[in-house]
């Protein structure tokens, strides 16, 4: 809530909702997918003391339900559950910076998340740090509206206590070892759901899955924009382009798989093509809709480039979605 400037606190709820390319052409790997999102970010303006800038505290935490469709591809996990996303905290410095000839603006951000989700505590993630300069341009008002640029490097590292995800288990059973009741059919139920090889078996009983952890990552996001002169209306573009590092490969021969790539890094990039309308009320109010995707950079053959939101056009894997989203302030 803003009142006349008196009060720091803003905050934006935003509800997305996504169907998956799977719609256009559905198939093997190209399932129909509807997935669903809140997103709650409070901001505070922090008191401005003398011989400091401008500071704006952040905060971010989503509720999503990934697909309301039943999917082999998701195996039922998770299937129509809502699931609370680790909470994000950011440090914003706006406009540390102003390059008068262009009036580009750098702004810094420094961000942190608490490990809280239940993915993150499988993950056996201690914290997730990142850091990005913001490089932003906007034109002055010209007879079609405005237009803006803006470029983003940021750089993320992960921090885990152990070397990959671990879940409950026990200890195999050998083969000639009778079930405890000596039921041979209702018997079944007492083995444990998860039976290890000896090597993923840890000393406090759990064991550790398959899989390598992703370390850090760096990231390249541009936008570009265009909107009207009262603002109402705006056509926006964007492309990111990130290389993320993971966890080498074991040295221990009896957890190596003849699929395992010696590759320690994978590449992905992401983008979207959107328009959005701001509705005239007494608060901030947008309505949002495009097109978006995330994929990996390179086909499976290493030849082809995937280009973001073409693949919604095409479409040849289910990477690309089309969205609506809706933006309240308070």
């Amino acid at each position: 809530m803003t009142g006349g400037g008196t009060f720091p606190l803003h905050i934006q709820a935003t509800l997305d909702n996504a169907v998956g390319s799977g719609f256009l052409a559905p198939g093997y790997q190209m399932q129909p997918s509807w997935s669903t999102s809140l997103n709650l970010r409070p901001t505070a303006s922090l008191p401005r003391l003398d011989g400091l800038p401008r500071m704006i505290l952040s905060m971010s935490i989503d509720f999503s339900v990934a697909n309301w469709l039943p999917a082999s591809t998701n195996f039922g996990v998770f299937d129509r559950q809502v699931r609370v996303s680790d909470p994000s905290l950011a440090l914003i410095v706006p406009g540390v910076f102003v390059e008068e000839f262009s009036g580009t603006r750098i702004s810094l951000i420094a961000a942190a998340r608490a490990p809280l989700s239940i993915t993150s505590r499988q993950q056996n993630l201690i914290t997730n740090v990142a850091t990005a300069a913001q490089f932003m341009w906007g034109s002055p008002e010209t007879p079609v509206g405005t237009f803006f640029v803006q470029y983003t490097p940021s750089v993320r590292a992960l921090f885990y206590s152990q070397p990959g995800p671990t879940m409950a288990c026990d200890v195999p059973r050998p083969y000639e070892s009778p079930l405890p009741s000596g039921d041979p059919v209702n018997g079944l139920d007492e083995l444990p759901l998860v039976l290890p090889r000896a090597e993923q078996l840890l000393p406090n009983g759990e064991c550790i899955l398959a899989g390598r952890q992703n370390l850090g990552s760096v990231n390249n996001a541009m936008a570009t924009g265009w909107s009207t002169t009262d603002g109402t209306h705006n056509v926006s573009l964007s492309f990111s382009w990130a290389l993320a590092f993971l966890r080498p490969l074991t040295n221990a021969p009896d957890l190596a798989s003849p699929f395992s790539s010696g590759q320690n890094f994978s590449e992905n990039t992401s983008g979207s093509l959107s328009y959005t309308y701001t509705v005239p009320t007494g608060y901030p109010f947008f309505i949002t809709a495009g097109v978006a995707s995330g994929q990996p950079a390179w086909s499976a053959d290493g030849k082809t480039v995937r280009f973001p939101v073409w693949d919604f056009f095409t479409p040849a894997n289910n990477f690309s979605s089309a969205f609506l989203d809706v933006t309240i302030g308070m």
